[in-house]
């Protein structure tokens, strides 16, 4: 008779302890939804009016050659990346292109999820409004105590999503809404991108994934429609690897490019003065005698015509 109920509280120990896990459980999984849904509804009041297209580019200084060029026009939902190793975009009519440095055109490009994110780094809001046009991407958002939102999102199709594919963390400033910085959960991932906000309407990279180390940013708040025409951005797009193909030359060379974006000779570069070239220097002493006689021979001439007169 003991025994049988000894075994009877153990199952009813048993089952009062299931009952616990599963109701922590269901607690942990309301918080989350509840700091989630409370983020969404937040996304909205974060974003700024828009009154025209934004444009951003990003160069690096020093010994990197790369370019980056990103737009949005949130009035007609038009957005653009261009570097010197391809371009892509959503025209203002909706079409969605693409093209590489050496492509003669442009050419379709499939449509993706959430694809705002190629220039959400670029353009930090871009973070924000993709979650908005897209809520099914935040795993979980929880506000902490120094006023932060810490985001979990993946930027994928979440029915593609392998369970275990680490997400991105967002962090977001819950009094401003600017996005803070940018990072994989995945602890074998490169560092945060960090955004900083001071002195300038839209927040800029201080700290990101190389090649992007020390940066020159050029910032448009106000661009025109034009700007986002797709051969305008397929030309951009050129003129970027132009420009990269030019600095690699002048590195390759010896050259360097100090901050204030100057080129200066480098210890290894050849620095040649004027008419000190080797051709020149060969030939220095003939020429130097040819141009003696000629200007002599000038002055003879201009003597004599005078005594003629």
């Amino acid at each position: 008779m003991i025994a049988k109920f000894l075994h009877i509280e153990r199952n009813t120990v048993a089952v009062l302890l299931l009952f616990a896990v599963c109701g922590i459980s269901m607690a942990q999984s309301d918080r989350m939804e509840s700091g989630r849904l409370e983020f969404l509804d937040q996304i909205q009041e974060y974003l700024p009016d828009w009154s025209g297209g934004i444009i951003v580019t990003y160069e690096t200084s020093g010994n990197a050659a790369n370019i980056r060029t990103a737009g949005y026009d949130a009035i007609n939902n038009a957005w653009f990346l261009a570097s010197h190793s391809g371009c892509a975009g959503r025209a203002i009519d909706s079409w969605l292109y693409r093209a590489g440095p050496d492509d003669k055109e442009l050419t379709d490009m499939a449509p993706y999820f959430g694809e705002l994110i190629s220039i959400a780094e670029e353009i930090p809001w871009c973070f924000l409004i993709a979650m908005r046009d897209n809520p099914e991407m935040v795993v979980d958002a929880e506000l902490m105590d120094d006023a932060v939102w810490s985001v979990l999102y993946h930027a994928i199709d979440p029915a593609h999503v392998q369970p275990d594919r680490a997400p991105w963390q967002l962090k977001v400033d819950a009094r401003t809404g600017h996005v803070l910085s940018n990072q994989s959960t995945d602890p074998n991932s490169s560092p945060a991108v960090e955004i900083d906000w001071e002195g300038t309407p839209l927040g800029l990279r201080v700290k990101s994934r190389t090649p992007f180390t020390h940066v020159r940013t050029r910032l448009d708040m106000n661009a025109s429609e034009d700007e986002f025409l797709p051969e305008r951005v397929f030309q951009r797009m050129k003129g970027h690897k132009i420009r990269v193909d030019q600095k690699l030359s002048a590195l390759s060379s010896g050259y360097v490019q100090n901050e204030s974006g100057e080129w200066v000779a480098g210890d290894s570069a050849e620095v040649v003065q004027p008419y000190n070239d080797p051709v020149t220097r060969r030939f220095r002493v003939p020429l130097l005698i040819a141009g003696g006689i000629i200007i002599l021979i000038g002055v003879v001439q201009v003597y004599r015509k005078g005594r003629a007169a």
